[in-house]
């Protein structure tokens, strides 16, 4: 189908579960970086309410100033889902050269960093990455249990999958046409794991096409985040292993 004339849209997607008390200041926080930006895109704010027995739903429409489309599931379905949920939205209503920031709807992903990860992708970048394992990456208010286990499964993703150094962080810029790539390559198998292994499996599917996978360091802000985690750690961790036996070894696309 021929388009006309556009002006590449900047797409903001935050999947969330029981965030009513996050979601606000984050929201507040990627309103003033707009405003800020000079000669910031068009912005248009996606949150996927996935089963929030809170006020998710209603503090997401709250917040003046910002364009935003909620989505609700019920009842919860898990991150997988509510990727897939808030993805096929932008696929559906977004172009090619529109760029998509996906993030952690708990305000520990700072949205400070988006101007300078758009400017990467209009540099070239594909995909870019705020990574916990670059220069100048900053981790407050994460417990060393936690720590640890990222730099296990960094060290041990990019052992088998060179090309990115943080494979499990949410906070990315992805270019619209690289997602219908996928969508297209991979049909429902695109975005088909349940829960938190759902960024390895997209990160490990895209790369596969990606002319160019840019990082920026992250600055992780657990020390402003309300609420208890919603990553059971074990359970996590096991489903991640399995994934990656498959996609090494195995089925490159599938379950």
């Amino acid at each position: 189908m021929t388009r006309g004339p556009h002006a590449p849209v900047l797409w903001y997607l935050l999947p969330a579960y029981n965030e009513a008390a996050n979601l606000p200041p984050l929201l507040a926080d990627f309103r003033e970086t707009m405003h800020a930006w000079d000669d910031a895109p068009t912005a248009r704010v996606v949150v996927v309410d996935d089963g929030s027995t809170d006020e998710t739903a209603a503090a997401a429409r709250g917040v003046e100033g910002l364009d935003v489309t909620v989505l609700v599931h019920d009842p919860n379905q898990g991150l997988g889902a509510a990727m897939r949920t808030g993805i096929t939205h932008v696929l559906a209503h977004g172009q090619d050269d529109d760029l998509l920031v996906t993030m952690d709807a708990d305000h520990t992903h700072p949205p400070e960093l988006i101007p300078g990860m758009v400017a990467k992708a209009h540099a070239g970048a594909d995909l870019v990455i705020a990574s916990r394992f670059q220069p100048g990456a900053e981790v407050h208010g994460l417990d060393a249990l936690r720590t640890w286990i990222s730099v296990v499964a960094s060290w041990l993703l990019r052992c088998l999958f060179p090309g990115a150094r943080d494979y499990t962080c949410g906070y990315r810029v992805y270019r619209v046409g690289l997602l219908r790539w996928g969508a297209t390559r991979y049909g429902p198998e695109f975005l088909n794991q349940a829960g938190f292994s759902v960024m390895v499996d997209l990160l490990l599917k895209l790369r596969r096409r990606a002319r160019r996978i840019d990082e920026v360091p992250l600055i992780l802000r657990y020390d402003r985040k309300q609420g208890a985690s919603k990553m059971k750690l074990l359970s996590t961790a096991i489903t991640t292993l399995r994934l990656l036996a498959r996609r090494f070894v195995g089925n490159p696309r599938g379950p």
